[in-house]
């Protein structure tokens, strides 16, 4: 019988070595070639048979163990983010302009590790684990499109995969039933008016103008057009207009995130947000481009397997640290496109920092508490043993 737990103990501090290499030399969406290159170094030095894709930064490990049973795939994301480091940390990143500020550093470290341990006790493992480390996450149309595509889950019954997430502390884990992350979808919308004097607008049609009506009519949809029990946002995130104080703007230009949940409210929105641009637009005798871009689909949670996440981590993190979170996040998440293939689980792993200003993802001073690199190992490991 391996104790689970025993084994990641030992193996953390590697791991958190590991993490802090990756953290400090972080690299962007489809340029993850340092990363990839650590990766499959250590998984050849395990034992772990590695796959590679031409032109791809992407690694696909292999391990079958010594007993019969499912095929399951376990996924860490690789990529960084284009941002300046501010975190006060020994391992900060080395690279201007260029951070892990989403904790993919710390997916990746974990599998790292859970494929080291895994390949040393093979002989007692059920199955077969695939190990996905997957480019671009943070890019869509991201990086898990192509590593199906070059079918990484044939075969595959079940897929793992864990995200930090700074709203739980360390030692624990979050499980959502249900949706776990949301459609996330975009749209560029360009307003064509005529523009002018600015001291004569009676001879222009004023796109900023315009432009601030579709903004405030969009904000309609959601609470007009979506049903209360669904969800849903529409953020106009940016909108750029003109050059100077007086000449009256012939174009205004807008970029959309749509987020949802269910396919019929994603349809919908798309909807909505048309007819709105174009009725708004010619009752003010203007006109319109509009550029819509499905992202990453919702990722739907399989209720058996996230029974059996939640079985595991009661077995060896304790009930009282297994949290049950059944409201999903509006964020997007491309492990989505794994979930599509084979009933998957997506679970947070709880990294909140002890330091009393605890900062968000995707923030340039976000750190994580590296105890939890313990617990993500843990689960990893104890999902791939019991995975019968």
């Amino acid at each position: 019988m391996i104790d689970v737990k025993k084994i990641s103990a030992d193996m953390t501090s590697q791991v958190i070595a590991w993490r802090r290499q990756i953290h400090a030399n972080p690299e962007l969406a489809f340029q993850e070639h340092k990363t990839a290159a650590l990766v499959e170094s250590v998984l050849e030095k395990a034992g772990v048979e590695v796959v590679r894709f031409p032109g791809s930064t992407a690694v696909l490990g292999i391990l079958k163990g010594g007993k019969p049973g499912k095929t399951i795939a376990l996924r860490a994301d690789m990529d960084a983010l284009p941002l300046d480091e501010l975190a006060d940390v020994d391992h900060k990143s080395q690279t201007p302009g260029v951070m892990h500020a989403c904790g993919h550093d710390v997916h990746t470290a974990i599998l790292m590790g859970t494929a080291t341990l895994l390949a040393a006790h093979k002989d007692e493992m059920p199955g077969t684990v695939k190990f996905f480390f997957q480019p671009a996450e943070e890019c869509p149309p991201g990086g898990a499109i192509g590593m199906i595509e070059n079918g990484v889950m044939d075969g595959v019954d079940h897929a793992f995969g864990l995200h930090v997430g700074n709203d739980y502390p360390a030692g624990t884990i979050g499980v959502t039933y249900g949706y776990s992350s949301a459609n996330s979808d975009r749209a560029d919308i360009k307003i064509i008016g005529k523009g002018g004097h600015g001291a004569q607008p009676q001879d222009t049609v004023d796109a900023v103008v315009v432009a601030s009506h579709v903004v405030v009519a969009l904000q309609t949809i959601v609470s007009r057009n979506i049903g209360a029990l669904d969800s849903a946002v529409i953020t106009v995130g940016t909108i750029h207009a003109g050059t100077v104080n007086n000449i009256i703007a012939e174009t205004a230009g807008m970029k959309l995130t749509v987020r949802s949940l269910k396919p019929e409210v994603r349809e919908k929105l798309r909807e909505r947000i048309e007819g709105i641009v174009k009725g708004v637009t010619q009752a003010m005798n203007a006109t319109y481009e509009l550029e819509y871009s499905y992202g990453y689909p919702s990722l739907p949670n399989t209720e058996p397997v996230v029974d059996f996440v939640k079985e595991i981590a009661e077995q060896l993190l304790g009930s009282e640290n297994v949290k049950v979170k059944n409201i999903p996040s509006m964020g997007g998440e491309d492990f989505a496109y794994f979930a599509e293939k084979a009933p998957s689980a997506f679970f947070r792993l709880g990294s909140r920092p002890k330091e009393e200003t605890v900062y968000p993802g995707h923030n340039p001073r976000f750190t994580v508490d590296e105890a939890c690199i313990e617990t993500g190992l843990t689960m990893m490991v104890g999902i791939a043993l019991n995975s019968k």
